[in-house]
């Protein structure tokens, strides 16, 4: 009866050790999804927000790519964006887009994740643009993303951003 409560408390600090180490110290595959639920949080827009938050999201949002960040934007003249851009930059188109928005969301699915070494990352995934223009047209756009991300400092930036495909519905 001992031997068993002793055994069953070991279990549970045994698994309670391994669910903090998790929690603690997630997967490099975890810590590069995390860098786009980031991106999503800070591309977020809501129609009562205030200049002093859009500000703070531009600034963390920047924050995200590498300085400089390569983007590969192409396939409509009002969407093209290609080229290499520094963090400032970033910033301000960031800010210039989300002005056409009363409310925008950014969501990310489907992530494909390849280490090709320890530094780097290369990301597949789906991204998911929905809003309310200031015209108060509805924005629904879904887009296929290649991303490669750096280990820069201990974070993981993205360096380089290309859209791959237009999926139809």
């Amino acid at each position: 009866m001992v031997k068993r409560r002793h055994l069953l408390i070991g279990f549970l600090i045994l698994l309670g050790g391994i669910l903090l180490w998790k929690i603690l110290f997630p997967s490099e595959e975890k810590r590069v999804i995390q860098r786009f639920e980031l991106l999503s949080r800070y591309t977020e827009k809501k129609a009562n927000e205030d200049i002093l938050s859009t500000a703070n999201r531009i600034k963390n949002l920047s924050q995200l790519f590498a300085n400089p960040c390569e983007f590969k934007i192409e396939g409509d003249p009002f969407y093209s964006f290609t080229g290499s851009y520094s963090r400032e930059e970033i910033g301000g188109y960031a800010l210039r887009g989300r002005s056409y928005f009363l409310d925008l969301s950014l969501n990310f699915s489907d992530y494909k994740i390849k280490f090709s070494d320890r530094e780097t990352a290369q990301v597949q995934l789906i991204g998911r643009l929905t809003g309310k223009t200031t015209a108060g047209e509805r924005v629904d756009e879904v887009r296929e993303l290649l991303c490669m991300l750096k280990k820069i400092e201990k974070a993981w930036l993205i360096a380089r951003l290309e859209v791959v495909e237009v999926l139809k519905r």
